[in-house]
Order: C-alpha cells, then sequence, then structure tokens
C-alpha cells in the first residue's frame, strides 16, 4: 500500500467518514466518529454512498477517467489544440508521462483510486466488526457492492499502470489491496491481478445473488427516471459484476466466457437498447442522451455539467467569445461515417461546432450521471467475442446495435465484421466514456489520429508507477 494511504488512514475522518442524508445524493457535512457512523445500518450506506461519491469527482470518473484525461490519450480531441491551447492536459497527447505535471497528474490518479479502495476496505472491515446491525438482505447488498467497487478499480489501475494481460502476463503489476491499515501490500503480477479481479466479482454475485433489489424490477419501465429508476443502476449491482466480468474475460482473450458473461447482461431483460422514438422524439429537454435504459452501472453526478461545460463547451459573454478547451477532433463527422441519422453524431456533437454536448445539457427527465458499465459495451464484447470464436451470430449482434443508434436503417446493418469494424463502432460508441484507449491497448493496435496513428507500445500503454509508491511501497 502507498505512502498516500499511509496518510489517508490518518485523516479518515474527514476523508472517508462523512454524514449524508440520501443512499444516492450524498453531500458530506461533517466527520463522525468511525465506530459511530459504523453502528447504524444507515451509517454503512452513508460510507457506501460517500464511495460512490468520491468514484464520480473530477479526479476520477467524474472527468479524468473519462472524458478528461484517458480520452486526450485516446486521441479523441483535436491533437493540435490539445498541445497548444489548454495547459491542463499540454502533452499528454503526446504521452510525455516524464513531464512533472502530467506525472502529478497520474499520482492523483493513482492516489485517488487506492483511497477509494481503503475506503471500501474499511467498510468491509466494519461489516466483519459490527455487521450484526446490518439485516442479512443489507449487509449480502453491500458487501457486494463493495467486492465489485473493488475489483472495478483494481482493473483500471491495472489496465493504466502494468502491460497487458496477453502482453506480460508474468509482469509485475500493482498491489492488490484488500485490507484497511497502513501494513505495506506487495505488487502481484498481471495474471494475478486478473485472478483476484475475478475473484472479488465471483464472490459479490454469491452475496448479491436473490439479494439484490434490481431482481424485483425492470429499470427501463419504471416512470419515474429522475430517482427511482437509479436506486437500481446508480449502485453496483448484480449485473454490473457480469458486465466487468465480460470486459476482464475479453482483456483476457477467453472469448467464449466474455460471450456468455455479457449475454447474461443482454438476456437478463433488465436493460433495453435505446427506443429512438420514446428518446429522442422527445422536447429538448427530455431527450435521453446518455442512454439510461441501457446503463448497467453509474454514477450519479449533479457537477458533470461544470466539468464538461469547463472543456466542450466556448466560453461567451456580451463581448467575447472563446472556443472550447477541448475540441472534438476535426474528423468526428467521418469517424461516424458521416451518418446524420446515428443518434449518437446527432446529440452528442453539436452540429454548428463540432464540440462535444454529450454531459452539457440540461436533461430534467433524468439525473445526471457518469456512466460505468452498459448494454452497448455487451453488445460490442459479445460481437467481437463471437468474431474471434468463429460465431456466425457475431454480424448479427453488431448490427443488432447499429440499428437501435442509426434511424436511417437501409444504412445501419455492416456487411462485414472484422477488427477494423470494430474499432469503428468502438470509437462511434465509447466517445466521452474514458474506455477508447483500454481498447487500443488491449488489442495492441496504433492509436488512432486524424494527423497520424501511434503505434501501439507500452511506452504509451503503461504509466509509470508513481515516484512515491517505488520509493515507499513494498516492492
Amino acid at each position: 500500500m502507498n505512502k498516500y494511504i499511509k496518510t489517508f488512514a490518518v485523516l479518515l475522518c474527514t476523508a472517508l467518514l462523512s454524514s449524508c442524508s440520501d443512499w444516492l445524493d450524498v453531500e458530506p457535512e461533517t466527520s463522525v466518529d468511525e465506530s459511530k457512523l459504523f453502528s447504524t445500518e444507515q451509517g454503512f450506506r452513508d460510507a457506501m454512498a460517500g464511495v460512490y461519491a468520491d468514484m464520480a469527482s473530477s479526479s476520477l470518473y467524474g472527468k479524468n477517467m473519462t472524458f478528461g484525461f484517458l480520452d486526450v490519450l485516446a486521441q479523441q480531441y483535436d491533437y493540435e489544440t490539445v498541445n497548444n491551447a489548454y495547459s491542463a492536459y499540454y502533452r499528454i497527447a503526446d504521452y510525455e508521462y516524464d513531464r512533472s505535471n502530467i506525472k502529478s497528474q497520474i499520482s492523483s490518479i493513482w492516489n485517488n483510486m487506492y483511497a477509494t479502495i481503503a475506503e471500501v476496505n474499511n467498510i468491509l472491515r466494519w461489516i466483519d466488526k459490527n455487521g450484526g446491525v446490518l439485516t442479512e438482505h443489507n449487509r449480502k447488498q453491500i458487501k457486494g457492492q463493495c467486492l465489485i467497487v473493488r475489483a472495478y478499480l483494481h482493473f483500471d489501475l491495472l489496465r493504466l499502470f502494468a502491460p497487458d494481460v496477453k502482453v506480460g502476463p508474468n509482469e509485475k503489476a500493482i498491489p492488490y489491496v484488500t485490507t484497511f491499515g497502513v501494513t505495506p501490500t506487495e505488487r502481484k503480477t498481471v495474471a494475478q491481478i486478473i485472478e483476484l479481479v475475478k475473484q472479488d466479482i465471483e464472490q459479490a454475485k454469491v452475496e448479491l445473488k436473490d439479494e439484490d433489489a434490481i431482481f424485483d424490477v425492470v429499470p427501463y419501465e419504471i416512470t419515474d427516471k429522475l430517482l427511482e429508476t437509479d436506486r437500481y443502476i446508480a449502485v453496483a449491482n448484480y449485473y454490473a459484476a457480469d458486465a466487468l466480468l465480460a470486459r476482464v474475460l475479453l482483456d483476457e482473450g477467453k472469448y467464449d466466457e466474455a460471450a456468455q458473461a455479457a449475454g447474461r447482461v443482454i438476456a437478463s431483460g433488465k436493460f433495453r437498447l435505446v427506443d429512438t422514438e420514446a428518446s429522442f422524439n422527445v422536447p429538448a429537454e427530455q431527450i435521453d442522451l446518455l442512454f439510461n435504459d441501457e446503463q448497467v452501472f453509474a454514477l450519479r453526478n449533479k457537477a458533470i455539467f461544470d466539468y464538461s461545460e469547463d472543456i466542450h463547451l466556448g466560453k461567451r459573454t456580451e463581448t467575447t467569445s472563446q472556443g472550447a478547451a477541448l475540441p472534438l477532433t476535426t474528423d468526428i463527422t467521418g469517424i461516424y461515417d458521416g451518418i446524420n441519422d446515428d443518434v449518437r453524431l446527432a446529440n452528442w456533437v453539436q452540429n454548428s461546432t463540432g464540440y462535444m454536448v454529450k454531459y452539457c445539457k440540461e436533461i430534467t427527465r433524468f439525473y445526471p450521471k457518469q456512466v460505468l458499465l452498459t448494454l452497448g459495451e455487451m453488445y460490442l464484447i459479445q460481437a467481437e467475442a463471437q468474431m474471434r470464436s468463429g460465431s456466425g451470430d457475431a454480424l448479427e449482434t453488431l448490427n443488432t446495435l447499429r440499428r437501435s443508434r442509426i434511424l436511417n436503417t437501409s444504412l445501419a446493418d455492416k456487411g462485414e465484421i472484422n477488427e477494423d469494424v470494430l474499432i469503428g463502432e468502438m470509437r462511434r460508441e465509447y466517445l466521452g466514456a474514458g474506455q477508447m484507449f483500454f481498447q487500443y491497448k488491449r488489442l495492441n493496435t496504433a492509436v488512432r489520429n486524424v494527423l497520424h496513428e501511434v503505434p501501439a507500445s507500452n511506452a504509451i500503454f503503461v504509466f509509470p508507477i508513481p515516484d512515491a509508491e517505488e520509493e515507499y511501497g513494498k516492492q
């Protein structure tokens, strides 16, 4: 465990144990005594809500781990503008990880990810110490959610700070931290981390089986989209475990198993591909920009408008006009094959400027969220896994996804499926999601850029371990 978490343990009351009034919409107010917090069922819920709030912060999935740092690395933005105009991400697009400002941002991601893991481990510690204050139903729910989040965070740390498992399975990777405290944790190999991730996922499924509230509802059928639906998808639910497992198995190259895991999410009936009529043929303030019916796991985040507006929209006053800090790559229309009937292009990209507005619009029907796992991704995983396994169903799986995005059905179907076709669909589907960089790494293929392609290599795909961890962490 790194030096930051040692400091974090000392500051536990202020960094973790914040009181909040709602399971989802956490508003930290005052730090409380740890034993007092975990003396009630609501205290455990408040602590779990704090985990989700920290994940949704701008330093993690609210910005940097999605449409910020990671999408800059994936060359989703205008390459020349990133290097010349926006200092916060200056040189990131050139993968100059040894620069002090970039090293600082990388260290921040590492520290905040492990700090959130420490929060999760502390909740699990108190479940063991004082879980009797919880009903068995709620104990299993909270424990299952903790295990999914711990697996999710460690897997993303692995994807950032170690070689791909297919390239360097025996390379030393990261610590997999399962206890709360200041005892150093040894770094394990890439393959060992993958197995620990899968163990946490499988144990989460055991805890949540027959206990998860999502089994009793079909989220997309719920009328109240603003709050009630989120009670099932704005937490790490049972199907989020299978969706994450599908992602991990695809990364490993275990295609049959990946297709099965993704297929279980698809076949669950809890999620549906976006209904273009119900989602887009509605008043502007009700448009479903984030495909809520497809969300498997998302983080409620009312600050996301501010995070996104800061970099995606130009600022205008009565006398001045300023362009977006991070305008999308200049070939964004070409990425969508120039199909204006593609609802992703039509609604995520501002036609007049080419800026991304996916997270910038006030939509009254839905609570603002950052989406982590989706049904759309499950279709892409299943299609690729089927293709690589030689299944004849692969093309139909891909085209089923495309028909839900492209209103002109004559343009929707692809005539063939191969890696290039899949990468093209991923670039369209993962805009602003922080996933495209990981896809290039997983496929060991060049990062696409309007000016030139960046050759695949560990020099760009593997972040350096922060200096503090190298110095103080147990190697």
